[in-house]
């Protein structure tokens, strides 16, 4: 690390792929060290690629320098391989320190490959935005609106439904019976309030078959047609998406 740190200027300033704001030496030698003590390294010149240095005009304080390498990290305690290309740009100056360096990598497929290499291995990601997201607010407010017809417009000719949970309980049904029961549902009360609890989730798995699944929380409120009375509750939903957006599964808990 003390040779390493003679190639820098004291007051580098560095960047990964994705950075808003640089960081410095110290922080770099903490990172490489990391690295040093978890994974025996090798790095090397990507296979027909030479390092290009670049002399602006009208830049007298130093040149960049840029090049294109492979990095691979065999972790010390697992055996596991992590493996990337790096294109990195330097800016060095006339007394040959490097003053700037960015650098760009797949960060993303990066980052999983280093938590596998721990054992930490990850099943795809969350979303708190997601278009699955708005076709699951689309069919709660077509509750919310008395709407079986636009509810139903968001499912898949052949999904299934399941209820969990206290109240009446049902595995398997139809689409057409699902439509039937939000119809019974929409005519037997008055009014129907929805509030969410946190935020929806969309999950994109990896394993297996993969997959989209939209869970979300929620507190509601029906007010019977008859009597007025309130009933209060809170809902679990989990909804699953085919490869053309429409949801093929619904299970609802109810507590």
């Amino acid at each position: 690390m003390e040779t390493y740190q003679t190639y820098f200027d004291p007051n580098v300033k560095i960047w990964s792929v994705g950075d808003r704001e640089p960081h410095g030496l110290d922080r770099d030698v903490e990172i490489s060290t990391w690295w040093n003590e978890n994974f025996t390294l090798s790095i090397t010149r990507a296979e027909g690629a030479n390092p290009d240095v670049i002399q602006y005009k009208k830049n007298k304080n130093g040149v960049w320098v840029m090049d294109w390498t492979e990095f691979t990290a065999i972790n010390k305690k697992s055996g596991d391989t992590v493996n990337t290309w790096f294109h990195d740009e330097y800016f060095v100056n006339n007394d040959n320190k490097i003053t700037m360096w960015f650098s760009y990598y797949n960060s993303n497929d990066f980052g999983a490959q280093i938590q596998n290499s721990f054992g930490a291995h990850r099943n795809g990601r969350v979303y708190d935005e997601h278009p699955h997201i708005t076709t699951m607010e689309a069919v709660v407010q077509g509750w919310v609106d008395g709407n079986a017809d636009e509810m139903a417009s968001h499912f898949a000719d052949d999904a299934k439904f399941f209820r969990l949970g206290e109240g009446e309980g049902y595995r398997g049904i139809s689409l057409e019976e699902r439509k039937a029961k939000w119809s019974a549902g929409i005519a037997g009360t008055s009014n129907r309030i929805m509030e969410v609890y946190g935020y929806p989730d969309a999950i994109r798995y990896e394993k297996g078959e993969g997959g989209w699944e939209v869970l979300s929380w929620w507190n509601y409120t029906n007010v019977d047609a008859e009597t007025g009375e309130e009933f209060k509750g809170f809902m679990h939903a989990s909804h699953s998406f085919n490869s053309e957006g429409k949801i093929s599964r619904e299970v609802l808990w109810f507590d």
